[in-house]
């Protein structure tokens, strides 16, 4: 029987790793395998919805040059603070 959370936590962290912008790559997979004990935190479901979204969103939020939207702010914050960028 396969384990469906492991499934989506595989996922997760194969998309947040190779999402064909090298920026995002380092950022986003660098977080997301250091922290994937704590991914359930945030829900499977916002993780998978944060890393469908495009990558120079995602690369503009993190670095806080437009304001993303208010369900992915605790993640962006960890981001942020996990990649150091203030």
């Amino acid at each position: 029987m396969i384990d469906n959370d492991n499934l989506i936590l595989k996922k997760i962290l194969y998309r947040a790793k190779y999402r064909g912008c090298k920026e995002t790559d380092f950022l986003l997979g660098n977080f997301f395998a250091e922290k994937k004990d704590q991914i359930i935190n945030y829900g499977y479901e916002l993780c998978q919805d944060f890393l469908s979204e495009d990558d120079m969103l995602i690369y503009d939020w993190i670095l806080g040059k437009i304001d993303g939207p208010d369900k992915y702010q605790n993640l962006l914050t960890d981001i942020k603070k996990f990649n150091k960028i203030f």
